[in-house]
């Protein structure tokens, strides 16, 4: 069962501590209805388990952008099922307290994008059956800073009904922005999230800042192994409270081991991270 035990066992010798996985990538751990599958809730099981094993927290992306019916990744039959698969993963996973919850990755994501009252209801959801998970929720890059660097009045917005603590708020308790993806992105680490928390020390917020996807070496695109350290050091001087190292080595596990997939310069990258 993917990940493999070389993977997972890799990540302590990295100072690796947190692993950010869907719960509908290729395959859903739920069904039409929002219950969970029984194949599902036992990957998802076996999975926080080993993880736990290692110490390792498991950041478990809930839902992703387009599943309701006509939309591109369509899954559920309703949103009634939507909330359903929900509830039902947070049930299974009341037992396990090493696990981080996005509720829903890139919320903003033109794919199937929901409103911040929508986002609400699925965090009330999760509060009233397990209510000291922590959750926090992912947006597209811009959708809080821009690639200037800046929050605009758009961005102030969107900030204050993520983070604040009004009923018109989805009230998370990590903010976890998905910043531009610039060339400049390793140099610009530092203020983006100085920028971010002034903006939520003017709400009053304490939330931590958490960097769950950042740029990523895409096909035919090489960021050097010191651009990962350079980026995550930057990060944690400027007070984020996590950082993850976002590869497409993890993207097909069932077809190749992530030590397998990882470039050489990812490779030198994560040895980097441990200096």
């Amino acid at each position: 069962m993917p990940p493999r035990d070389g993977d997972l066992d890799a990540l302590g010798p990295w100072g690796v501590n947190t692993v950010r996985v869907w719960a509908h990538w290729h395959t859903a751990i739920y069904q039409a209805d929002g219950a969970l599958t029984a194949e599902g809730r036992s990957r998802l099981l076996a999975l926080v388990g080993r993880l736990q094993a290692r110490n390792v927290i498991l950041e478990l992306v809930l839902l992703r952008p387009g599943q309701l019916p006509g939309q591109p990744f369509a899954v559920f039959a309703s949103e009634a099922a939507r909330i359903k698969a929900v509830e039902a993963t947070t049930e299974a996973l009341r037992p396990f307290r090493n696990v981080l919850f996005d509720l829903y990755n890139e919320h903003d994501h033109p794919d199937g994008p929901i409103s911040h009252a929508a986002a609400r209801a699925l965090r009330d959801r999760v509060k009233a059956i397990d209510p000291a998970r922590l959750v926090t929720i992912s947006s597209t890059e811009s959708h809080l800073v821009s690639s200037a660097g800046t929050i605009d009045a758009s961005g102030g917005r969107n900030l204050r009904e993520e983070a604040g603590s009004g009923p018109d708020s989805v009230a998370v308790d990590i903010v976890a922005p998905h910043f531009p993806r610039t060339d400049s992105w390793v140099a610009a680490t530092a203020d983006r999230i100085k920028t971010v928390r002034m903006a939520l020390d003017g709400i009053g917020s304490h939330a931590p800042i958490y960097l769950n996807e950042e740029r990523r070496a895409d096909k035919g695109v090489r960021i050097a192994p010191a651009a990962y350290s350079g980026a995550r050091a930057a990060a944690a001087n400027a007070g984020a409270a996590g950082w993850v190292f976002h590869t497409n080595a993890g993207f097909e596990l069932s077809k190749t081991a992530f030590l397998d997939a990882l470039s050489p310069d990812e490779r030198a990258g994560l040895v980097g991270l441990r200096r």
